[in-house]
């Protein structure tokens, strides 16, 4: 059964889990990438269509608070307009850009404003920093003078830790040896920037669900797999541990589009839709179970007598 059909009649009912279980674990796996790819695909486009009033709005509001260009020298990068005075701006995705100017130095900045970002970006004539939060941990890129990226030696931050490094790279002197390659020589529009950041944010987005969402099947229908099996060693109807991990699999696959239109139209309770999944998944499993072992004398049945017609 090719996949647009196994999609379609995983959504219809559980009569085709019949047919779809004795698909080869191979197919089952390569189905599950592609479904897994067009739903990062539509994920993507719709965090580029369906919030583009916020990024007119934050493209507006930056112009007017940073200049409509980004000029790039060997004093490093700085905004078009006041580049000597410190100040921020929020973005989508509830994002904070921080400026530092070399000659205020920053501003201070209570715990409330830090900690719940998802994103923020240190920007001086230093350094450009990255931070960006997962969970209660956070991850740090720093981009130095020679124009090159450098990971944070510690894979995590907490948030003191967080404004331990803010407090470090405000502290750093401006360098006058800032390298960047030719096409930057002339500068940037404030207009590329937010192409280049709303492109990059969305592929971001896309690579989180496609991996993040893929790797979540496989280890839970795995997970599953494995303990049912070991649980019903002594039951007489019990499945095989491929054909049983195929089936999970696929019952995975409604789930699995129902969720991902949270994000994709920018719904409420995006952020709890791995649970959304666990608790889809486990009750339609539950009835796809029990419709095949009710079923599955039929299909014993079934076999053995093309086998006597043979």
């Amino acid at each position: 059964m090719n996949f647009f059909r196994s999609l379609f009649g995983t959504c219809c009912g559980t009569y085709v889990f019949s047919e779809l279980r004795k698909n080869s674990w191979g197919r089952a796996f390569r189905h599950l990438l592609l479904l897994c790819f067009f739903c990062s695909i539509a994920i993507g486009i719709g965090n580029y269509l369906l919030i583009k009033y916020r990024w007119r709005a934050a493209y507006n509001s930056y112009n007017e608070i940073f200049g409509t260009r980004i000029n790039f020298s060997e004093n490093g990068i700085v905004p078009e307009k006041d580049p000597g005075i410190s100040r921020r701006q929020e973005f989508p995705y509830n994002t904070l850009l921080i400026y530092v100017s070399s000659e205020k130095g920053a501003e201070e900045y209570p715990a409330e404003t830090l900690r719940d970002r998802n994103v923020i970006v240190y920007w001086s004539q230093a350094c450009v920093a990255i931070f960006a939060r997962q969970h209660d941990l956070w991850s740090m890129m720093e981009i130095t003078p020679d124009a090159k990226s450098v990971a944070n030696d510690k894979k995590t931050l907490t948030f003191e830790e967080l404004e331990g490094e803010i407090k470090r790279l405000s502290e750093l002197p401006a360098s006058s040896k800032w390298v960047f390659p030719e096409e930057y020589k002339n500068g940037l529009s404030s207009s590329q920037m937010f192409q280049m950041v709303r492109i990059g944010i969305v592929i971001g987005k896309s690579l989180m669900f496609f991996i993040g969402g893929l790797l979540m099947v496989l280890f839970i229908t795995l997970f599953f797999s494995i303990v049912y099996r070991a649980f019903s060693v002594n039951n007489p109807k019990r499945f095989a541990f491929w054909e049983l991990w195929k089936i999970a699999i696929y019952t995975a696959f409604p789930v699995i589009l129902v969720v991902s239109a949270f994000p994709v139209l920018q719904l409420p309770l995006t952020g709890y839709c791995h649970y959304m999944f666990i608790i889809g998944w486990s009750v339609y499993l539950f009835f796809v179970l029990r419709f095949l072992a009710m079923h599955q004398d039929e299909d014993t049945d079934k076999n053995s007598a093309g086998e006597v017609n043979e």
